[in-house]
């Protein structure tokens, strides 16, 4: 019983491990990303670079530098480096009558960074209001108005980065006569031109006041489901602030339903 209990804890301490590990950090970029490094000042000059490979191999545009020198610098990793490949970042030390190196082993990993997306609360709603009646001469106009849908986006494998930013594409089933708005009501983002930018590693909840701009008569609309329509939000591009991308994992897209009682043209006998 002792030797299985032993078994389970170092599995579930590998387990740790490997999760920790698989975070990105500045020993685990991925391809395009930034991280900064840095050694304590001691006020005197410090000298930065990076290798390929070995100890000896200038890494050239794989690694890209913001300085040579200083105390702490930024290095972007190109996009086109290879996962798996090992880089080796130096920093040598010069109090002006000796000197110290000090190297750090970076290997290229893939992103852990990906975006979810799920309607809220559910993929089914109905209008703000009820149905606007209206008479042109003698015939009844049928105006549906709003409906309001909010769709729950989540970053997971953040690890250390502080705010992320993606792109939202809509579209509607019909296509015709529907338009929205579309806002952040819960978390701290905003939507702009169809990327939506948040200012920390939380969720948003991203809410959209749609339009419906038909109007329906009892010609058009003879079954009652003449203003039903999906609403489908997929999104993109998605971006942290170390500059790793969404690797597309989890869902890309959520729709919703929205629709109202099929009530039919009244009928005389």
């Amino acid at each position: 019983m002792k030797k299985l209990v032993l078994f389970f804890a170092a599995v579930l301490l590998t387990a740790i491990s490997s999760n920790l590990y698989a975070q990105n950090t500045g020993e685990t970029p991925t391809p395009g990303s930034s991280w900064a490094y840095s050694v304590m000042d001691n006020g005197n000059t410090y000298t930065w670079s990076v290798t390929v490979g070995d100890l000896v191999t200038d890494a050239g545009v794989d690694a890209v530098l913001s300085s040579t020198s200083g105390a702490a610098i930024t290095i972007a990793w190109a996009s086109t480096v290879t996962i798996g490949d090992w880089y080796y970042v130096h920093v040598v030390e010069d109090d002006g009558s000796c000197t110290n190196e000090k190297v750090l082993p970076v290997q290229i990993t893939a992103s852990q960074f990906y975006l979810s997306i799920l309607a809220s609360p559910t993929n089914t709603g109905c209008y703000d209001g009820p149905v606007a009646v209206t008479l042109d001469g003698n015939t009844p106009k049928y105006n549906h108005g709003t409906a309001t849908v909010s769709y729950d986006v989540t970053p997971h494998g953040m690890g250390t980065a502080t705010d992320y930013s993606f792109d939202i594409a809509e579209l509607f089933a019909p296509t015709a006569g529907l338009s929205s708005d579309a806002t952040v009501t819960s978390g701290n983002g905003t939507v702009i031109g169809g990327t939506v930018t948040v200012t920390n590693a939380n969720a948003v909840t991203l809410q959209f006041i749609i339009t419906n701009a038909t109007l329906y008569d009892n010609s058009t609309d003879p079954n009652g489901t003449a203003a039903d329509f999906n609403q489908k939000i997929t999104h993109s591009g998605g971006i942290n602030s170390h500059g790793l991308t969404d690797n597309g994992t989890g869902p890309a897209d959520a729709n919703t339903n929205v629709a109202r009682p099929h009530t039919t043209t009244i009928g005389t006998n």
